[in-house]
């Protein structure tokens, strides 16, 4: 499925609805835009970001100033119709300013067949893509543009670490092929646990993506029968020096880590400790200050106790840096898929669990 090394530029609706932006879909078709708007958009922005995945009832109620996507690979995602049929028996169903807008593979599936019906716009998620893959699809470059960014540079980003992959030179391609030997070579010596600890609270949500992408990709049965696999584990720096790291220092040797930093603004900020402060001079030093100590501390102590650490540093966080940093993960999974000899562009397990759950309702 060559759609894993995907960025092209995207046809969208010419204009969006200017309240809340409601955001039907789960894993694949949910998760790249939630990492975007968290990673990139402003305060006001990611409050009016409204993810419906799970089918549990939330109280919400439509507005007519509300944008409304329903987004599924396959068009057959149950979360997706649960919400579909709970917001179309409330009053506020059909009273927009701006019709829903679908994102789904156009293969007539049920999703495409009702966007047509409805005469909604429906943007296609190439054929070749998988759902896991779609960040430079509909599904990236929408929430971009409500949010005011720039999806071009997103995509410029993506496709110069595809360039640099190819050509095994320059820093992104470097970090990409030195990703799939740590992942090959890591589990060749047990290392079968990896966790993506970023030291931004911005790239939080980034995780979650990054879970699914590793795990949906990577946990297989290899033609030979044997199983494999890697389980991804999402972190966010500080918070889970106080979590998880005693469990990466003192546990079990089958863990590895990524950490991730961000360049940040040193701009002067007040601080001015109490008396009771129990660190002299804490005063002198800002957050970020604090916050690269804390990475650099963490990352001396896990080599220090013989766990692998691999190291990426973003300059900024923006448009460019994000688009590159999604792609060369894509990269690094499919390329590790190969190596550890699994199809890294499948899920047949998945799908499983869905057929007993559509058995136990009555309705497969």
């Amino acid at each position: 499925m060559a759609g894993w090394r995907f960025a092209e530029e995207v046809a969208l609706p010419a204009a969006l609805a200017p309240g809340r932006l409601l955001w039907c879909g789960i894993g694949g078709s949910l998760l790249p835009a939630d990492a975007l708007i968290h990673a990139l958009a402003g305060a006001s922005l990611r409050h009016r970001w409204q993810p419906l995945a799970s089918p549990e009832c939330n109280g919400l109620r439509l507005e007519p100033e509300d944008q409304l996507v329903f987004a599924s690979k396959s068009g057959r995602t149950l979360e997706l119709w649960t919400w579909i049929g709970r917001l179309r028996a409330q009053s506020g169903w059909g009273r927009w300013r701006q019709a829903p807008v679908v994102i789904t593979q156009d293969d007539e599936n049920p999703l495409a067949q009702l966007a047509r019906a409805e005469g909604w716009t429906l943007l296609p998620i190439p054929e070749q893509v998988g759902g896991r893959y779609s960040a430079f699809t509909a599904i990236g470059a929408l929430p971009l543009r409500w949010a005011g960014l720039d999806s071009a540079k997103f995509l410029a980003g993506a496709r110069d670490v595809v360039a640099q992959t190819e050509q095994g030179c320059g820093p992104w391609g470097t970090r990409v092929w030195g990703m799939v030997r740590a992942f090959q070579g890591g589990f060749l010596r047990g290392t079968d646990q990896w966790v993506l600890l970023p030291y931004a609270t911005r790239l939080e949500t980034v995780g979650a993506w990054w879970v699914q992408l590793v795990a949906e990709s990577l946990g297989k049965q290899a033609k030979d029968g044997s199983r494999r696999g890697l389980t991804p584990i999402r972190a966010v720096g500080p918070q889970d020096q106080h979590a998880q790291l005693q469990r990466w220092l003192d546990g079990p040797r089958n863990v590895g880590v990524v950490l991730v930093t961000v360049g940040h603004d040193h701009a002067a900020e007040p601080s001015d400790p109490p008396s009771q402060c129990p660190f002299p001079g804490l005063g002198r030093w800002g957050g970020e200050d604090i916050l690269r100590a804390q990475a650099e501390g963490t990352r001396e102590a896990l080599e220090g106790a013989g766990i692998s650490v691999v190291q990426w540093h973003l300059d900024a966080l923006d448009e460019a840096s994000l688009g590159a940093f999604l792609m060369a993960w894509q990269l690094v999974v499919g390329l590790s898929g190969m190596a550890l000899e699994v199809d890294p562009f499948d899920q047949p397990a998945v799908e499983s669990g869905k057929r007993r759950t559509l058995a136990k309702l009555g309705i497969s």
